[in-house]
């Protein structure tokens, strides 16, 4: 799949989405995908609260938390900032990003969901969008996540109804 073809209507994505999607395509300059070099959280100002930073480590292969957005802390309950995935606590969550994280690097495209999922007795209605970063033009080696999430009730095991 060429990185142009995102496979969801953009359209339908919330402003900051739309903002934060057209900054990472400027910011490839002609290469498949923008390094993390290239991303300056800070220029994000109208999404701050929803970005998240993960590394991709290779050998092994895991995702570790560089920088958590401050609503996704909040939302938690926890601070995940220089924890691998592996740390989440809750076993439905970290294996609900886990999987995430890792169809967005073999997709090799941007990732969007949008919709209601309950993990570990926590109902949320989001809106995530996952951005491929590489510091080779070639290898992901980084994702740019944002996540907007609301909780509604608890009590009910995991099920996503989330539009891809």
């Amino acid at each position: 799949m060429a990185v142009e073809d995102v496979d969801f209507d953009i359209a339908a994505a919330n402003d900051d989405i739309r903002r934060l999607h057209r900054a990472w395509q400027e910011r490839r300059t002609g290469r498949p995908y923008p390094a993390g070099a290239d991303i300056d959280l800070a220029s994000f100002h109208f999404a701050r609260d929803y970005l998240s930073l993960i590394e991709i480590c290779q050998k092994p292969w895991r995702f570790r938390y560089r920088v958590v957005a401050a609503g996704v802390t909040r939302h938690l309950g926890y601070e995940m900032t220089g924890h691998d995935v592996e740390d989440v606590p809750e076993p439905e969550t970290r294996a609900y990003v886990k999987l995430l994280y890792t169809r967005a690097v073999w997709k090799r495209a941007p990732l969007y969901e949008k919709g209601r999922i309950t993990l570990d007795g926590r109902r949320w209605d989001h809106e995530t969008l996952v951005l491929p970063l590489s510091s080779d033009g070639e290898t992901i080696d980084m994702l740019l996540i944002y996540r907007k999430a609301t909780v509604r009730q608890q009590g009910e095991s995991a099920v996503t109804e989330a539009a891809r």
